[in-house]
């Protein structure tokens, strides 16, 4: 897969995926027995397959619908790596994970780190600010 055919798949999933809930987009980007990390995620198996992005998406949409996720950077490896820095927008709306919604706003940072093969991703980690999430939500309290 050459490095702008990478950035155009996952630039997709934002786009067509988690920003207009068309999950149909899951089949293209990521392998059947795709593996997902996530340090928010209680299972330690991760995220498995395309059917566990298709929960996860519908669970971030499920809270927060007006999500909008904004890539920043995206930097490629070879043929088989892709790291993408992103921000987010959202409003909560709905419950997140047993928080029920505050009706308000955040920003959002994170990275995500894709291993492709066959032109899917075939694993993948994440991080991103949690902390500050929970803060701007009035979940936790803000230092100072």
């Amino acid at each position: 897969m050459s490095v702008e055919s990478a950035r155009a798949l996952f630039q997709r999933y934002f786009d067509e995926g988690t920003n207009g809930g068309d999950l149909s987009v899951i089949d293209d980007v990521f392998a059947e027995d795709y593996l997902h990390f996530d340090p928010a995620n209680p299972d330690p198996r991760g995220v498995v397959g395309r059917q566990g992005v298709r929960d996860h998406v519908t669970t971030l949409r499920s809270a927060f619908p007006d999500i909008a996720f904004h890539t920043d950077d995206m930097i490629t490896e070879g043929d088989d790596k892709i790291v993408v820095r992103w921000h987010a927008t959202l409003t909560h709306t709905g419950d997140y994970f047993g928080i029920p919604p505050t009706g308000k706003a955040a920003t959002i940072t994170g990275m995500n780190t894709w291993h492709l093969s066959g032109g899917q991703a075939v694993k993948g980690w994440v991080n991103r600010d949690d902390i500050g999430l929970l803060q701007q939500l009035g979940i936790i309290p803000t230092p100072g």
